[in-house]
């Protein structure tokens, strides 16, 4: 394939990837003017990359012949670069949410999470304060619930005898009533999934990652909403499953390990606009 060809083909495929981005973009009153320069620094950040990566000079010329932009809008940034994106906090209540959901010793026989006493007389008991400090001694477990309690993931109620329990909500961390950690988690999640596929774009058959959906089409909107049901289900049972995998191998690599490894899903009911048909 000719080198304009498959430039033309990239360009119409980020259009169209592109067009929810957009969407949000104007939705939340951020103007293209300010979209640009978000870009422009990004563009000078990855052609940097890609010259320190080939070993190669790093000059104001060899940035501006890889990205299309003016030498004085390069050196304009090197004078005052725009702060890079900030890391995603580890997250202590989403690592107490996750051993929650994925360790045996707080769940039911069918899976499904044990609702525990807020603080046991036995420190050897089962309970939501030493389920929190299995996972942090840092960090007071009346934090941790307040925070997830907060973010709509759970909430105490009492047992038969009175006793005040903590009872998990959903089958993942999705902090719904906190937006800005939504975002967050949309920037960790949306990032991953698209640099996975981008890799895969040029990679060895061998090594391509999982990058896999499907689809049916010529659904009613009642098959809709019971297969989106069933999607949760099969999410719910993925994750346990992979948390307990993790959990296990973390423990045997003692947490020295440098990869991060992210398992996703998604579901999305749309409008059928040809015929596509199961797949």
């Amino acid at each position: 394939m000719e080198a304009i060809e498959r430039q033309t083909q990239v360009l119409d495929a980020i259009r169209s990837v592109m067009l929810p981005l957009v969407r949000l973009l104007i939705d939340e009153g951020i103007g293209y003017q300010s979209f640009i320069a978000q870009i422009k620094s990004s563009f000078i950040e990855q052609a940097l990359a890609q010259v320190q990566e080939r070993g190669e000079k790093d000059t104001d010329s060899a940035l501006s012949l890889r990205t299309g932009i003016h030498r004085k809008d390069i050196n304009a940034w090197r004078q005052n670069p725009m702060p890079s994106p900030k890391m995603t906090k580890r997250s202590i209540p989403n690592e107490v949410y996750a051993r929650w959901i994925s360790d045996p010793l707080y769940q039911h026989e069918d899976g499904t999470a044990l609702p525990l006493p807020r603080m046991a007389s036995d420190k050897n008991a089962l309970s939501f304060e030493t389920l929190a400090r299995s996972v942090n001694q840092d960090v007071h477990p009346l934090s941790v619930l307040n925070e997830l309690i907060r973010l709509g993931l759970a909430q105490l109620e009492p047992d038969a005898q009175g006793q005040e329990c903590v009872v998990l909500h959903q089958t993942g961390f999705v902090p719904h009533s906190d937006w800005t950690q939504m975002l967050e988690l949309w920037v960790a999640n949306l990032a991953a999934h698209i640099e996975t596929a981008t890799q895969n774009l040029n990679a060895a058959p061998e090594t391509k990652q999982l990058e896999q959906a499907a689809y049916a089409g010529g659904l009613t909107e009642a098959s809709a909403h019971a297969l989106a049901q069933l999607s949760r289900t099969l999410w719910a049972d993925m994750l346990k499953e992979f948390l307990q995998e993790a959990s296990h191998l973390y423990v045997q690599d003692e947490g020295k390990g440098t990869r991060l490894v992210r398992l996703g899903a998604y579901f999305h009911d749309g409008r059928l606009e040809s015929s596509e048909s199961l797949e």
